[in-house]
């Protein structure tokens, strides 16, 4: 089985991996990850553009740089998550479907400030959580039902907002 043959449809989406302080390190090698994303990515039939910076603002200009040409956002905001308020309100001002993504759970020892404003968190699963939080999300965003831009039905949430649990 193709992970294509997983999806509903065959839009291109473009998916932008962000990457915030420190995320290099723990990752390690660097172009063998990307490499290996950009591999899941073809196999999915979408394209991927990695960012990362250990400045907060350069990550700020990136997402307004890039909102016009993504789809979506995965992000791992390494050291600013509990600290990067003005990221992650960038990132909600984009307008577009957001995931969190962590290494591992040790990460979120306490609650993530990206978490009200992201759609999911996948964590803990090392390397395979970026491919995990990246299959998931396409698949979401085929289904016009749910994260498709062109969806209009009452779950909708192309607008990257998440859906509140009280309402």
């Amino acid at each position: 089985m193709r992970l294509s043959d997983l999806r509903k449809g065959n839009t291109k989406w473009h998916i932008v991996v962000l990457g915030g302080p420190g995320v290099r390190a723990t990752l390690g090698d660097m172009d063998e990850f990307e490499k290996a994303l950009e591999e899941w990515a073809s196999q999915l039939g979408i394209e991927i553009e990695h960012f990362q910076s250990n400045h907060e603002g350069r990550l700020l200009e990136f997402v307004h740089s890039s909102r016009d040409r993504a789809s979506a956002y995965l992000v791992n905001p390494g050291g600013l998550v509990r600290v990067g308020e003005s990221l992650r309100h960038t990132l909600k001002d984009a307008k577009k479907p957001c995931v969190e993504v962590h290494l591992d759970n040790g990460e979120l020892r306490r609650q993530s400030i990206f978490a009200p404003s992201v759609l999911t968190i996948f964590s803990g699963l090392g390397r395979s959580s970026y491919v995990g939080a990246m299959t998931a999300l396409v698949l979401a965003l085929d289904d016009v039902d749910f994260l498709h831009p062109e969806g209009t039905g009452p779950l909708n949430r192309s607008h990257g907002a998440p859906r509140s649990l009280y309402t």
